[in-house]
């Protein structure tokens, strides 16, 4: 069930402060993984090299690992080797040699499965494509067409077909969102990349609720499309970027919801994969009270909406997306509150 009338107040607000650039839009940290300063320093921006090093950074916005962190270690790898960035040169590298230079620079996660797609879909865009993520979108213009194009649908390892490996709705709209932002393609509606911070926001809020949730708790294929549609009509009916859209709401979630201390886990033995056992927080300790009094729930101005804690543990560990508990605020919740 999707609550349309909350989504317009939650999207509205979020929109209206990054657009404004108040709290906590004017942090420092307040910026996309692509930003500028963390892409390599011999890449020339607007080149299609640039464009091939966005099209690689989608393998590391899937989860487990920090965007901010693997878009600084894959420009290392850059720096390093550019070569490997080229679709012409893919004869020149094998999976494992690919794979090794990532870990190498501390990219290992997932890089034996990366380094195999890296080489595959990299022969898809140059066989369809002529080497640049740039031509797929030409003469489209609309979500559904790219998903023709770059969505995987096959399942023969090695074989020419449209779509590319690991790319699914949320990596269309990904490359979707990286080419766009550095103004490779023209503008159009699209919906932005549905990750665990959006669905942070749209569960924590109570815009999307289910009555029954799945294996994998609310991380189901009903509401990740459901939560598509959600965005991709507010854009349309409200003519927004979707790219700052997207930048208002993921930026949100994890400059202030992720240090409420309902959202934050320990693990209290070692892993054992999707079966590790997630423990929550101890909380409140005098700590924890003053970082969210001074810099979360005090100063947030849509905590009026917000209803549950939605630990990001549960889902880069367990595959999950649980809601943990009702969002309680700490003692004192207005001491240090400067919002009107």
């Amino acid at each position: 069930m999707v609550d349309t009338a909350k989504a317009e107040y939650v999207l509205g607000k979020l929109l209206n402060a990054f657009l404004g650039k108040t709290y906590p839009y004017n942090l420092p940290d307040a910026v996309p993984p692509q930003t500028p300063q963390n892409m390599p320093e011999t890449l020339i921006l607007g080149t299609r090299e640039h464009a091939l090093f966005l099209f690689c950074l989608c393998y590391y916005m899937r989860g487990g690992i920090k965007s901010h962190t693997a878009a600084k270690l894959l420009s290392k790898l850059y720096d390093n080797n550019p070569l490997i960035f080229l679709p012409e040169k893919r004869g020149s590298f094998s999976p494992s040699f690919v794979s090794n230079a990532l870990k190498e620079v501390g990219l290992g996660f997932n890089a034996d499965e990366i380094g195999d797609a890296w080489l595959d879909n990299f022969n898809r865009l140059d066989v369809l494509w002529g080497s640049n993520p740039v031509n797929i979108f030409n003469g489209i213009s609309t979500y559904e067409e790219a998903c023709e194009r770059i969505q995987n649908r096959g399942k023969k390892k090695h074989v020419v077909e449209n779509g590319f490996r690991g790319f699914q709705e949320k990596m269309v709209s990904m490359l979707t969102y990286f080419l766009m932002d550095a103004g490779f393609i023209d503008r159009w509606h699209f919906p932005i990349p549905i990750d665990f911070h959006v669905l942070r926001v749209v569960f924590a809020h109570e815009i999307i609720t289910s009555a029954e949730p799945g294996y994998n708790g609310f991380y189901t294929k009903e509401v990740l499309a459901a939560t598509r549609q959600l965005f991709l009509d507010y854009c349309r009916n409200h003519n927004v970027d979707p790219l700052r859209l997207c930048d208002a709401v993921w930026l949100y979630s994890g400059l202030m919801c992720s240090l409420h201390p309902g959202n934050q886990s320990r693990i209290e033995e070692e892993r054992k994969g999707r079966k590790t056992i997630v423990v929550p927080m101890l909380k409140w300790s005098r700590r924890q009270i003053r970082t969210c009094n001074e810099q979360a729930c005090g100063q947030c101005f849509i905590r009026d909406t917000c209803r549950w804690c939605v630990p990001s543990a549960d889902y880069y560990i367990r595959g999950v997306i649980s809601l943990r508990a009702e969002r309680d605020d700490p003692p004192q919740i207005f001491l240090f509150t400067v919002l009107p």
